[in-house]
């Protein structure tokens, strides 16, 4: 386990970009579209946001909401909350916006940062979240009462005077349990900048690394971008996914890295002008969600080369908690790894003692990467971190070699296209149609997302609904990518003595084919 002197209490997160702009400010830092953003532009856009926050009033442990898409003002907003001590509160902009109410009605943020893409969810979160005192619109026009974030920001030519240390938290990224009420992690400073260590040193970072950000900067996965800004080095911002543009992307802006979950190399494997483009440029590209073996392994090393780095975290671990690097993909494919250095990863029985080999038991961690605990959930973090261990909910076996492999997860968590998804949350909108008895929901294995949803449902005795009522009825109450790609009307749910729903025996029984 790392002592944290260099990563934590020595340093924050205020010092991870604004050290570039004095080092090296003409260095580019972001590339979007035809913009390119030096270190200066962005040190002083970042200051100019920590001084108005400031400005408004904004203290160390406020809560600052962002709703922003991929965009250069996400990361100037990040920088600028923390670096006052105040807190950043990422959405996912993908949720429908009475989920984003209620994390918010949670936390409790002061303002919102939103850009005009998410007009309808401003709305929703300005009519219910009382502690909101402003709003500060990206694009668009400002309604009443708003600022627009242009004139909003200005530009400085340094950080407000603030004393911070790194035990204090700089974010609450939400995560949904295995019940329906989503959980805010609570990270520290201390536990970015020892991810930023981890990852940073697994890569081989540098400042002429090039980074394309693919996946979206309100999950955890942003991390990719912070390190290479910490480093130095460029990052391309991805709006969106797409194949073609990505692969345009790394042969003219000269990629060497980026993170991916499998559904996306697939994309990328599967593009059928793919060989066409130089992609020399790539020194590493990290995947995470699932692990990639078989033809699909032999596929993209025959396209990239042994470059497939398998990262395995969660938000608790700030990301990271062990890597599979590309030389290990060729003697344990499969793997998460071995760990990280600085990070203890463990595999206990019940009786938490290291599982003997190839005996399934859970993972804990240790490190200064795992989180402070959950916001506001006092009962949840004590089952969660025990005695300096999180416990993942994970289980897993370690082989002779102590290579670590994923065997299921004890939270019935569905990963589709690298995206969480938390079956009960669905369940609990499916029961209450009125027609609804029973629900259970559950993954499947898909050959394009990895897993997909299927419900399996017990209507009332008399009541009628087809499947297409009932997701339209979903449709109403959760964002899309919740939505179960299938739906069993079935007489009674398979259960165990004491009433547990046997999702295996559902799988079995009903995964469509088709």
């Amino acid at each position: 386990m790392s002592t944290g002197t260099e990563t934590g209490a020595r340093r924050t997160l205020r010092d991870v970009i604004e050290v570039h702009r004095h080092a090296d400010p003409q260095r580019v830092a972001l590339l979007v579209g035809d913009e390119t953003i030096t270190y200066r532009q962005l040190c002083g856009r970042i200051a100019g946001v920590a001084h108005v926050l400031a400005h408004h009033g904004i203290v160390r442990g406020d809560r600052v909401a962002v709703l922003l898409p991929n965009c250069p003002e996400y990361l100037e907003a990040f920088f600028g909350i923390v670096a006052i001590g105040a807190v950043a509160v990422p959405l996912n902009t993908r949720l429908h916006p009475t989920e984003q109410v209620r994390l918010l009605q949670d936390c409790r943020p002061r303002l919102l940062l939103a850009h005009d893409d998410y007009a309808v969810s401003i709305a929703a979160i300005t009519a219910a979240t009382p502690a909101l005192e402003a709003v500060v619109r990206v694009g668009g026009t400002p309604t009443a009462g708003e600022h627009g974030y242009q004139r909003w920001r200005g530009e400085a030519d340094a950080l407000p005077a603030v004393a911070l240390t790194g035990e204090e938290t700089a974010a609450i990224l939400y995560t949904s349990g295995t019940t329906s009420a989503p959980k805010g992690v609570m990270l520290t400073h201390r536990n970015y900048l020892a991810d930023f260590a981890h990852v940073a040193a697994a890569i081989g970072l540098t400042p002429d690394s090039v980074n394309l950000q693919l996946s979206p900067l309100y999950h955890a996965a942003a991390v990719h971008t912070l390190v290479h800004l910490m480093a130095g080095g460029t990052t391309v911002l991805a709006p969106r996914f797409d194949a073609a543009w990505v692969l345009e992307q790394i042969e003219s802006r000269r990629v060497s890295y980026f993170f991916a979950v499998p559904t996306m190399l697939y994309q990328l494997l599967d593009h059928p002008e793919v060989a066409r483009y130089d992609l020399a440029s790539l020194q590493t590209i990290s995947y995470g969600a699932a692990a990639i073996t078989g033809a699909r392994l032999q596929q993209a090393l025959a396209v990239f080369g042994s470059k497939l780095l398998h990262a395995y975290g969660m938000t608790e671990t700030t990301s990271h908690a062990s890597v599979l690097s590309p030389q290990d993909h060729l003697v344990a494919a499969g793997s998460i790894g071995r760990g990280l250095p600085g990070t203890t990863l463990r595999v206990i029985d019940e009786a938490g003692a290291d599982a003997a080999p190839d005996t399934v038991g859970e993972i804990v961690v240790c490190g200064d990467n795992v989180m402070r605990g959950y916001w506001e959930r006092t009962e949840e973090t004590a089952a969660t971190l025990r005695n300096g261990w999180l416990y993942t909910g994970d289980l897993a076996r370690v082989d002779s070699r102590g290579y670590v492999y994923i065997v299921d997860r004890k939270k019935d968590m569905v990963i589709s296209g690298g995206v969480n998804i938390y079956p009960r949350e669905v369940e609990e909108v499916l029961a209450r149609h009125p027609a609804v008895a029973e629900a259970a929901v559950y993954g499947v294995p898909d050959p394009h997302w990895g897993e997909a949803l299927a419900a399996a449902i017990v209507l009332k005795p008399g009541m009628n609904a087809c499947e297409k009522e009932l997701l339209d009825f979903a449709r109403e109450r959760l964002a899309g990518f919740k939505l179960p790609k299938q739906i069993a009307l079935i007489d009674s749910l398979p259960k165990t003595a004491s009433g547990k729903v046997q999702k295996t025996d559902l799988r079995k029984q009903y995964t469509s084919t088709r």
